[in-house]
């Protein structure tokens, strides 16, 4: 071998372990202490570090992408810690949210809240067409659309058929549609 091909090869192979190093050490990182963060007290953290802290470690409070929907917005998280303080609570922690998740989640309200954001969220991906409409019928149902208004909806849906819309906006523009149809029509 020339001493230019061993030189080559010399630095490939310094080069390969580096990056191989580089993989080893950032996939070597620690594991998130969850019982650290679910021992945490909440009193001095805003609603907004809690969101965040929810959103971030959605695995510590053994919520899935639907849940964090549910419980990751100040609004819900702020009326959760409002009610928890009115008990006289003083030391709220994490564990104590995670306690209140799984008592709401036994709530049957919760799996229509759950249902409902799924139907929103596949609606959204879905676009109009006509094959996916039988499909879509349910859904429209969950999220709210009367039956009296679905035969209306699916002509409106032909007559869009050919723009590249979601359900979603579909929606949004037969609902506009109806606030600027004149009174007694649709």
């Amino acid at each position: 071998m020339s001493i230019i091909y061993k030189s080559f090869l010399n630095k490939l192979i310094a080069v390969a372990g580096l990056i191989a190093f580089m993989f080893t050490a950032a996939s070597a990182q620690p594991a998130f202490d969850c019982a650290k963060l679910l021992s945490r007290a909440i009193a001095g953290d805003s609603a907004q570090i809690a969101v965040n802290n929810i959103k971030q470690h959605a695995n510590c409070f053994g919520l899935d992408s639907v849940d964090v929907k549910i419980w990751a917005q100040a609004p819900v998280l702020g009326s959760l810690l409002v009610k928890r303080a009115s008990m006289g609570n003083e030391n709220l922690t994490y564990n104590d949210l995670l306690t209140e998740f799984n008592t709401a989640k036994k709530d049957t309200g919760y799996l229509s809240m759950r249902n409902l954001i799924i139907a929103q969220t596949t609606l959204e991906a879905t676009k109009i067409s006509v094959a996916s409409w039988d499909n879509s019928v349910k859904l429209l149902k969950v999220i709210g659309m009367p039956d009296s208004e679905m035969e209306n909806f699916h002509q409106f849906m032909l007559e869009k058929k050919d723009k590249n819309w979601n359900y979603r906006q579909l929606v949004v523009a037969y609902r506009m549609k109806q606030m600027d149809a004149p009174k007694g029509k649709n």
